[in-house]
This record gives C-alpha cells, structure tokens and sequence, in this order.
C-alpha cells in the first residue's frame, strides 16, 4: 500500500461480506455511504459554523447537507419509501443522520427491527453503522430488539467473543475461529463502541451542556437486566447513575457534581430535576 493512498473500504467487515478479493472489494458502489457522511459531516460542519457565529459559513455547509440528503433519497428511496441497498447499516445510517423525512422513519425502524429478525436476531453492520446500531433500534420504538441483539450469544456478536475468551475487543467479529486461526487485529477501538449505549441507554446518561453542566439521567432497563451502574469524572465532580429492580420496585440513584443540574427521567415516565448531592426515585417496576 503506497502510504497516503485513500483506500475505500466504506461499511468495513460486515458479517459474511467476501472481502478475499480486496481490489473488488474496493470497487464496489459505495455511494450510499459515501452519499449519506456528506451529508452528516456537512451538517456536522454547519453547526460548528453557527456556534462560531459564522453565518455565511453555516449557509454554506447547510445548503450543501441539504443538497446531499435530496441526492441520497432520490437515489435511494424509492416511491413507496423504502430504502436501497435493504440493509442493516443503510438503515441505521438514515435514521441516525437524518436521512428520511419524519413520516418515514417509523417505516424505516420497523425495517431495521425486521432485518434484524430476518438474520435470525444477529447483527449485519460493520465499521461505520455498529456503534449507532443498537442506539438507533432503542430510540425508534425497537428497545427489545436492541437488548437482544446486545445479549446474542452467536457469533456475529459482543458476547461470542468473549464466549472464546477475548479480553479485548476484536477487529473481526470471527477474530478468533473456532479451530484457534485468528484474524487481523484482536485489539481494536470499532466495536467497542457499544459502551456508548450502555452508558447513555442502560444507565442513562447523557451530557445536555457543556462540561457536564447539565446531564440527563435516563435509564431503559430491558433484557432481563435487574441493575445498572455507571460513572462519569466530569470535570465538576463525579456524575453517577445506579438503578436495581427489587421486589417489582425501580430505584434510581443519582449523583450530581456541586454547582450541576440532573434532568431525570424515569422508565415510567415521571420527570424531575436534582440539583448538586445525591439523590434517589422509586416506583413500580
């Protein structure tokens, strides 16, 4: 590989994907990825431009988002909304980056949900769609098919890693056959990016300002999980969400660094406010 070559390698390492032949591989249409991260890094861009208050710069890079998403559903949604190429990632990527109108969304998540079932409830995404895979099922009604797919014991999945006896992350879902033949990298960053939905979707939290100032607290416990526990060092103090399910009863603890604000709200619902100290909820299961 000649060093500063831009290899595309677009949805890298999707389950069952033949990638032997690597120059086919490279020659293949990805214009669908291609397409859709204009779009999101455009917007990405424009609002960086807005914060700066670069206004003339923020019209640029928006109308640039907007003429990019235009492309992509003309050439990927067709008439009756349904989006091409029918995949996991396609899907995530147009509910994750806006890609769809508001009216479509609903459809494209039920598709999502049915992708999902059709591989007989395992993963189908690589690289890119992995880590907004199980964020993008959750927030668009699928909660139940993100847990399952979360806990999937069968390979492509997390936890057949570790059923091999991974202590790290690997960069191939198969990283390890079963006859001990590894693969690539077995200490990589891409799919250990699931964190991100046990840290904002299991426990909950999610930063809302800068710096922690302001934080959601938000769990949805699913998958049979009974407790949940997790800590963030914000530069204001330790921010902390712990939630068990006893005796049918939800409790949720909170920990709100000095001079932040939590904005909580409950599996039932219910919403409150909590500032600096600790703080506890509970209801019904």
């Amino acid at each position: 590989m000649v060093v500063g070559q831009r290899i595309p390698l677009g949805e890298w390492l999707v389950p069952g994907e033949d990638i032997h032949d690597f120059a086919a591989f490279r020659a293949r249409d990805k214009a669908d990825v291609a397409t859709a991260y204009l779009a999101h890094s455009a917007g990405v861009a424009a609002r960086v431009a807005t914060l700066l208050g670069l206004a003339n710069e923020a019209r640029r890079w928006q109308d640039l988002a907007d003429h990019a998403r235009e492309a992509w559903q003309a050439e990927f949604v067709d008439a009756s909304g349904a989006i091409a190429p029918d995949t996991q990632a396609n899907h995530v990527r147009a509910l994750t980056f806006g890609l769809v109108p508001d009216s479509l969304r609903p459809r494209v998540a039920d598709r999502l949900a049915a992708l999902v079932r059709e591989n007989g409830n395992r993963l189908g995404t690589g690289f890119l769609a992995t880590p907004d895979l199980l964020p993008a099922l959750a927030d668009h009604g699928h909660l139940d098919t993100a847990y399952v797919l979360l806990f999937q014991r069968q390979e492509p999945s997390w936890l057949s890693m570790i059923d091999r006896g991974a202590t790290t992350v690997w960069e191939w879902w198969n990283g390890i056959d079963d006859d001990g033949v590894p693969h690539e990298s077995l200490n990589h960053y891409s799919k250990g990016a699931v964190i991100s939905f046990l840290h904002r979707h299991v426990a909950g939290l999610r930063r809302t300002a800068p710096t922690w100032r302001e934080f959601m607290v938000a769990p949805r416990p699913g998958g049979g999980l009974t407790w949940a526990r997790a800590e963030h060092d914000s530069p204001h103090g330790l921010v902390s969400s712990a939630w068990r399910i006893d005796d049918d009863a939800f409790t949720l603890d909170v920990v709100v660094p000095p001079g932040c604000r939590a904005h909580i709200r409950l599996p039932s619902g219910a919403t409150h406010d909590a500032g600096s100290g600790r703080h506890s909820w509970i209801e019904p299961a």
